[in-house]
């Protein structure tokens, strides 16, 4: 067995960087050619296969920390009820996208399309892709106006907001007079002396209380409308260029993998049959082909 070994060895002497030089510019024509056919190939495939154009849209969500009232969405609650069944399921309905399908499973295919993110600038990003570039941005503007009709509060919550600006006006009306008869009539109104110290800081607390009022007097009403449309910073745009299928790079990389494939094949053909010249191997190689059925087994 030694014997044999050395004697395979000997007739298949390792391949130089030379060797493997002159292979490539033996099979030229096939490493040049086959990429280009794979290329062109894939190409063609991808102007066949149905285009996706994708829309984007960018919304500046008002934040209010520490007011009394924030009943509005934050940017994450937001890019959240985006893809909910509350916006989506009303979109499907309108663009008729169900094409057959449950509505559970029609609902899964938009989601798949409606992608909204929340940046580190606080800013909704929402991006939705479809099959033409004009549906592309209507879904988006129905998307947007769906959700902002989701914004606005319901009727429990809207009769407590009445409510508490009912109060808030009485309130803040309350103050108006009573700062106003302050002001003419000095801490000499109120029912015992005050000095000037106590009567300032009686006019702070007071001033701060109006501020209060002020704010829920303004804030409320915008809380009962609900969001607007100019949170939109960016409308959704028109696209010009499909997102999907990438021709160039789909293209590109099927003449890279045809290129290394054909490579290793010029390798593989050359080791074949330096090895069907030794007999041993040789032998071996027959007993596979038979096995694969491509060839007789020999005696």
């Amino acid at each position: 067995m030694n014997a044999v070994n050395e004697k395979i060895a000997n007739e298949q002497p390792a391949m130089s960087g030379f060797d493997r030089l002159i292979l490539v510019l033996e099979g030229w024509r096939l490493l040049l050619l086959g990429p280009v056919v794979a290329f062109s190939v894939a190409y063609g495939v991808c102007h066949i296969w149905q285009q996706s154009y994708t829309s984007y849209a960018i919304l500046a969500i008002p934040l209010a920390p520490g007011q009394s009232v924030q009943l509005t969405q934050t940017p994450v609650q937001a890019a959240a009820m985006m893809v909910s069944p509350l916006v989506l399921d009303p979109i499907l309905v309108a663009f008729d996208l169900s094409e057959g399908r449950t509505l559970e499973k029609a609902r899964k295919k938009l989601a798949e399309k409606v992608r909204s993110s929340v940046g580190k600038d606080n800013l909704l990003r929402l991006e939705v892709t479809a099959t033409s570039p004009v549906l592309a941005q209507k879904i988006s503007n129905a998307i947007i106006e769906t959700w902002l009709k989701t914004t606005a509060p319901g009727t429990h919550e809207r009769a407590d907001l009445e409510k508490k600006l009912e109060n808030a006006k009485k309130s803040l009306a309350a103050i108006d007079h009573l700062l106003a008869k302050l002001t003419e009539e000095g801490s000499a109104t109120l029912n015992k002396p005050l000095t000037r110290g106590e009567a300032g800081s009686s006019l702070v607390a007071i001033g701060e209380l109006q501020s209060r009022y002020l704010t829920e007097v303004l804030a409320i009403p915008r809380t009962l409308q609900g969001l607007s449309l100019d949170v939109v910073a960016q409308a959704p745009t028109l696209p010009v260029e499909p997102s999907a299928p990438r021709k160039e790079l789909i293209a590109g990389m099927a003449a890279l993998v045809s290129f290394f494939a054909l490579l290793a094949w010029v390798f593989v053909r050359h080791s074949w049959k330096l090895a069907a010249e030794v007999p041993v191997t040789a032998e071996r190689q027959n007993r596979l082909l038979a096995v694969l059925g491509l060839g007789a087994r020999s005696s």
